[in-house]
């Protein structure tokens, strides 16, 4: 965010050689640790058809109000990284520009899951710290309490969280989702 300020009034802080580098490499360092959890969230909707790179970049951007703003020199090592582990798959186009199009494998949309349960559970906790509220979307999801987890309330019949095993059972019933 700070890098996109150009121009600067010679007094401001921002034009402190050490303030600015200072402030550029803590917003990389918190970027490049949510880059790959946005770009997953960003996948999801899309299923098996996927989203070309482009598209990636434009509906971040977008979705952000341009607070998370990714080169094309940063999103496709990003991409191959997470194709390289399995989390998302890319298929070409058949014909025309012959595109890219990257989609969650299963085993990615677990991953996406639990990290974005993390996430969210651990803005959560450190909201108070900057005077900020969070509202998770408890009426949709359930945090597992053992892994943080994020699993959705429409597949009732799951007993146990699939990524460390606690039964959910109690907390449904807290709910009123389960009969006792």
């Amino acid at each position: 965010m700070i890098k996109r300020v150009k121009e600067l009034d010679s007094n401001a802080l921002i034009a402190s050689k050490d303030f600015r580098e200072y402030v550029e490499k803590q917003e990389t360092e918190i970027n490049r640790g949510i880059s790959s959890l946005c770009i997953l969230s960003i996948l999801m909707p899309a299923g098996k058809e996927g989203l070309h790179g482009y598209k990636i970049l434009k509906d971040l951007t977008e979705q952000t109000n341009e607070m998370l703003v990714i080169e094309e020199g940063t999103l496709y090592p990003i991409l191959r990284k997470l194709e390289h582990d399995t989390i998302i798959t890319s298929r070409r186009e058949d014909s025309g520009r012959r595109r890219k199009f990257y989609s969650v494998t299963e085993y990615g949309k677990k991953i996406f899951n639990h990290l974005a349960g993390f996430y969210s559970k651990l803005t959560e906790a450190i909201a108070p710290l900057f005077d900020v509220k969070v509202n998770l979307r408890s009426e949709k999801y359930l945090f597992c309490p053992m892994c943080a987890n994020k699993i959705e309330l429409t597949n009732l019949e799951l007993r146990f969280c699939d990524v460390c095993g606690h039964n959910i059972e109690k907390e449904l019933k807290e709910r009123g989702l389960r009969n006792e």
